[in-house]
């Protein structure tokens, strides 16, 4: 009698305590829905932005790029892959253009990449080791807050071939603006100039996690601040310089502000980029089809070099 009572109040325990178990996953599935009913609720009007302003428009950009579109008459019909093909085979005005003006920004960016990497890390191991460190961060850095539109029409005046500044101070006579090569050494001084300063304050920050007991023992073994620079710093920098590169190159391949305002792609069109072409195409003859598709073109062209400097950096870290 005493052995079934034993097993009732075991059975019913063991029902009560899978009950109880039972009601704590319930309040933990609970739990778990209502807060991530409450992380949606806060990416809700993040995601309605990224869905108006940038899905939206890229599903209708591809969409527009396989039509002869055009911003006065509208949708022309559907033309599958014409628009790319006729640029990547060069037929036309445009589909030459895009070359031309492809291989200008390409020439752009194999000058300006490097040196918006290597002055900026000079100058962050000049601060670093250098006094009054928030003066020279602070200079370095201002010209970045300069728009385009700012910097460009600056630096259009003082290197205007007439009465341009540079010109009249040092007594020369330089077509800074209008002739070749001074052009593109003119919107690269322009650019490394105004940009520069976001590529610097990344270097530096880098700089600054360079573990000190490694400099000063290298220093106490007489190393230099050249050798300190060459054999420790630059090889810890490699992540960052990663970024930089990439940033720059990016950013490189979207010349067009400063250029359109400084040269006007000019002489001829020596100086006129990827960029421009796609401004002209869409604007100026009104072929937003053609115009699309070069877009979509010059991202496909980016993706592939980011890929690639990524792996590369990989390899290389």
């Amino acid at each position: 009698m005493a052995t079934e009572q034993q097993l009732v109040v075991q059975t019913t325990g063991a029902i009560a305590a899978e009950g109880l178990a039972e009601r704590k996953k319930v309040r933990l599935r609970r739990h778990h829905e209502l807060q991530n009913g409450t992380a949606y609720l806060f990416l809700t009007p993040y995601l309605a932005v990224f869905v108006l302003f940038v899905v939206v428009p890229l599903v209708f950009g591809i969409y527009v790029s396989l039509h002869n579109w055009s911003e006065t008459t509208g949708n022309g019909g559907f033309i599958w892959f014409r628009n790319y093909t006729t640029l990547i085979l060069g037929r036309g005005y445009y589909g030459s253009e895009f070359w031309t003006s492809m291989w200008n920004t390409i020439f752009f960016v194999i000058i300006s990449v490097p040196l918006l990497w290597l002055i900026p890390t000079a100058l962050a191991y000049g601060v670093y080791r250098a006094p009054l460190k928030p003066l020279w961060r602070f200079l370095f850095f201002y010209p970045s807050v300069f728009s385009a539109t700012a910097f460009g029409s600056a630096w259009s005046l003082l290197l205007a071939t007439n009465g341009g500044s540079v010109n009249n101070l040092f007594g020369l006579n330089i077509q800074w603006l209008t002739g070749m090569p001074q052009a593109w050494i003119s919107i690269d001084l322009a650019t490394i100039w105004a940009t520069m300063g976001f590529s610097f304050i990344i270097m530096y920050a880098a700089i600054t996690q360079v573990p000190r007991p490694t400099l000063e023992a290298a220093e106490m073994d007489g190393a230099g601040a050249y050798e300190r620079f060459r054999l420790i710093i630059l090889p810890l920098l490699r992540r960052a310089s990663v970024v930089v590169v990439v940033l720059n190159t990016i950013a490189s391949f979207n010349l067009f502000a400063q250029d359109q305002i400084m040269t006007n792609g000019g002489p001829g069109t020596a100086t006129t980029t990827i960029s421009m072409t796609i401004y002209q195409q869409a604007f100026d003859s009104f072929n937003a089809g053609g115009a699309t598709a070069a877009a979509f073109l010059l991202a496909i062209v980016l993706g592939v070099i980011a890929f690639f400097q990524f792996r590369i950096s990989r390899k290389a870290v």
